[in-house]
This record gives C-alpha cells, structure tokens and sequence, in this order.
C-alpha cells in the first residue's frame, strides 16, 4: 500500500511544477521586443519632436493636476510664497500610440512605464510659471518624475517641483490680514491655436477637482480657500491659454500678540508710573521718561526692518506710533509740570520778598529820648513818610498851635511806664474828595486778581489728571482700534466668499 501511495504523491507534486512553469514561461516579456516598440516609436524617420502632435490641426489638449504638499515660506519682504507640489501633465501624441503587441503573454498591454530620460526623445509642452521667481525640480535620490504611455497614444508625466512665485500683498489691515496669493501656469512659445490647457486629467473633470492638499501648517498663515480659473492672455507675441490656482492666506495673530502688541502696552503701562512719583524727583522721571521712548522707538524699528517699505500706513503702524505718541506726551508731561513747579516756586520767593518789602511802616508815639536830663517827659512826634501822602501832614507844632495852647508837645509820662508796650501806629491810606481834601480812606477787602490759565493748572492738578486720563485714553483707543480692524477683516473675507466658487483647502 505504500509504494502505490508514493507513486500518486509523486505524480502530484510533478504536475504542479510543470503548471507553475508554464505560468512562468507564459508570463515573461519579450523586453527586447519592448526595447524595439520604444525604438520605433520615436524613430527619427517617423516622429520628431520638434513637431506638435496633430501639427497644423486642432491645438493639442494639456490637461493639469496639482497635488500641493506644503507652502513653505511666505516672505513680505519679498512679497512672495514658496510651495512644494507634484505637476501631473496628459496629452496624446497619435505617433505613440503603440496599441496591441505580441509579446508572447495571452493579454494585451494597457500602458508603458519607462525612464524619465525617454522624455528627451518625446515631444512635451514647454509649460512654465509666469509669476515665477525660481524653481528647481528634486533629484534626491534620482530625478523626482515619471513617464507613462497609454495604448492610445496618451502621455502622462509627474514631476515634483518646488517654485517660489510672486505674492502682491496688501498690508494695510497688517497683522489682521488675508493674503491673496496665485500660481499661474501657461505656455511659452505654443499659442491658443497650438495648445490648449485645462484644468483636470480628462476634459469632463470639474476644474475644482484638480487640485489636492496634504494637511499641513504655517507658522504665520493658515491657508484656508483656494480657487482655480482659466483666462487667456494676451501679449506681444501672440494670446496664450493660462490656468492659476489661487490661495487664500490668513494670517495668524500669536507671534505679533506675544511679541509685539503686549509689549508695547506693558511699555506704555510703565511710562504712567511717574505720575506718581514726587514732582522734585527729576531724575527718576526723566530717567523712565527717557527709557519707555527709547523702548518704543527700537520696538517700531525692529518690527519694520522685518516688514517691506510700503508708501501707506499699516495697521499695526497706527497701534506703535499711537503708544509712542502716549510714552512721549508722559514725558512731555512731566517737562511741563517741572516748567510749571519751577514758575509757581519763583512766583511765591518773588510773593515773599514782596511782603517783607512791604510791611508795615510803623514809628512809636514818644522819642527814644527825653526832651531833659532831668525830666521824665518825652517828645511826641507826628509821623511823617515823604513817600505816602502822609506827606501833606502838618508839624505837630503847627498843630498844636492852632489848638489848645495849653497843650505842649512834651507830654509827662509816668515813671512806671514801659514805652516798648505802647501800641505802634500806622498810617491810614488817604484820599482826595472835590475840594483836594485828604481824607482816610474806608477800611475794606482787597480785590483779589482773577486767576489766569496758569495759575487755575498747578502742577499737583496736571500730575492728578493724568493718573487718569493717560489710561482711560489708551483704553479707549484699543478698544476703538481693535474692533475697527476685526469689522475690516472680517468685511475683506466675506467679499472673499461671495464667490462660490472658493472652496475649503481642509
């Protein structure tokens, strides 16, 4: 029972080897009689490259894919963006089509994947960028493209390519903006009549469907719509057919937030702290004074040595120039309070030496000395002032002589009587009546003088105002200047997207 058992086992196993050979014979390729097809079909004798296909008939129809891998780099400076992408281009070139070959397999053969060095020998649109600043194709580890040839003739080529292509940006809503950016891609020398470009791998493909976006992230943009057209141009040397993919850029605020916004606010926060300090001390405040300007001026320079030179006025220039204005006036207020304190201190030491010149000119009623050695009276003399009308006053003789005779000048003071006790007296402030009378004038109030600018502002009043209005300013305009630039942004992306077309990049 075992020799018959083997026999069978034996059998089996021969058959199945003869079955994968054959299968293996069966699906070899003649690669001599391909290396002979891709001969004949760019023979020099039958195909040349420097001809379109379908030369003198209908123009030849390019269609275009883009699969978008990253945006690497948008520069304001240089107003221009940098994307990374694979370019798929068709066409169908007749003289390639190659259609049924024996190639000794049972089934016929679709396509031919070959070298990218057979290009060389094929013709191909000259495709270029128009908007291009540079570009370069990727040849790690080998040339990044392929080349497919269908049965019919058609081509297919991929290429990965990197193009850094111009941006025109409008910066007035800076930081707060959106970015309008666009690859344009068209013929060189092949005109509408030669070439025909469109959107998509077949003529049927919507437009939108053409373009594709790897997930990916920006440090400054998020790009979030992006829109593909078709337009014709028109120039010297003739009208073209050119595609553009349009991108939508939008600009992230975080990094200006952090490092821009917040400390210009602190700055001007800080500037407001010598308001409180005392007004005499000058260096303090000159010194922070002096400090939060120069902060502020290296702030605008810096944040615009890394900004392009623009004719208008950017958003955030009006926010820096604003909290430079505030660090300014600070210490412009402390300049006028030290003029003011300095003037009200020269006002009062002038106020001074005012009164003390004129203070009360007074005389004792008896002479220092008595009229006799041996006599205890005392000689009483009228005051006279030559620079008072006093002076029309009479000498005490004259009137003493036209009154009581009996009364003497010389008046008998007792020995008890201390004359630095006896009250001192002042002379009254005379006036004329119509018959040139000196009169005493009425005691009354003086008139105070009515206060000018100067002296209703004291510098303890300026330092207290601007506690509080150097803030309630600088909060007023945040509020009034951030919500103006968001109702900007936000009016320039709705006009964005009144364009259906637009579609979602994620």
């Amino acid at each position: 029972m075992a020799r018959p058992f083997t026999l069978i086992v034996l059998l089996s196993a021969h058959l199945c080897l003869h079955v994968v050979v054959t299968q293996d014979e069966d699906s070899h390729i003649n690669t001599q009689l391909l290396s002979s097809v891709l001969d004949r079909l760019t023979n020099r004798t039958t195909y040349d490259k420097r001809l379109r296909p379908r030369y003198g008939e209908k123009p030849v129809d390019v269609g275009i894919t883009i699969h978008v891998s990253s945006i690497s780099a948008v520069s304001e400076v240089d107003m221009d963006f940098t994307l990374d992408f694979y370019m798929r281009q068709t066409w169908q070139d007749p003289r390639l089509a190659f259609g049924s070959l024996d190639l000794g397999l049972s089934k016929e053969i679709d396509s031919l994947t070959v070298g990218v060095d057979y290009l060389d020998r094929l013709w191909k649109p000259d495709t270029f960028f128009p908007n291009e600043k540079k570009s370069f194709f990727h040849l790690a580890t080998t040339h990044n493209s392929f080349l497919r040839i269908e049965g019919d003739g058609t081509v297919y080529t991929s290429q990965r390519l990197t193009v850094t292509a111009t941006c025109p940006m409008d910066l007035k809503l800076f930081p707060m903006d959106s970015q309008h950016c666009k690859l344009e891609i068209e013929s060189y020398g092949y005109e509408t009549k030669d070439i025909d470009y469109y959107w998509g791998k077949k003529r049927t493909d919507l437009e939108i469907t053409a373009v594709k976006f790897d997930t990916f992230q920006l440090p400054q943009f998020q790009p979030t719509l992006y829109f593909v057209n078709t337009t014709k141009a028109e120039t010297s040397s003739g009208k073209y057919v050119r595609l553009a993919l349009e991108v939508i850029l939008v600009r992230n605020m975080g990094f200006y937030t952090m490092n821009i916004v917040i400390p210009s606010i602190l700055i001007v926060t800080i500037s407001w702290v010598s308001f409180w300090l005392n007004r005499e001390a000058s260096p303090a405040r000159v010194g922070l004074g002096v400090t939060t300007v120069l902060t502020m001026t290296t702030l605008i320079t810096t944040t615009n040595n890394s900004m392009p030179k623009v004719s208008y006025v950017k958003g955030l220039d009006v926010f820096l120039n604003f909290c430079f204005v505030m660090v300014f006036a600070s210490l412009l207020e402390y300049a006028i309070v030290s003029y003011m304190n300095k003037r009200l201190v020269l006002r009062r030491e002038k106020r001074r030496k005012a009164a003390e010149q004129q203070q009360r000119n007074e005389m004792p009623m008896f002479n220092a000395s008595p009229k006799a050695a041996n006599n205890n009276s005392y000689e009483m003399t009228l005051m006279s002032q030559n620079s008072t009308p006093a002076k029309s006053y009479v000498q005490a003789d004259l009137y003493f002589a036209g009154h009581n005779s009996s009364m003497n000048p010389l008046m008998e003071i007792p020995e008890n009587c201390d004359c630095r006790t006896i009250p001192m007296m002042q002379h009254p402030r005379l006036v004329t009546d119509g018959a040139h009378t000196l009169w005493p004038a009425p005691f009354a109030r003086p008139k105070k003088a009515s206060k000018t600018c100067c002296q209703r502002w004291t510098p303890a009043k300026i330092d207290k105002l601007s506690r509080y209005g150097f803030p309630l300013s600088f909060s007023i305009f945040n509020i009034v200047y951030w919500l103006y630039m968001k109702y900007l942004s936000l009016n320039s992306s709705d006009k964005i997207q009144e364009n259906d077309k637009w579609q979602q990049i994620h």
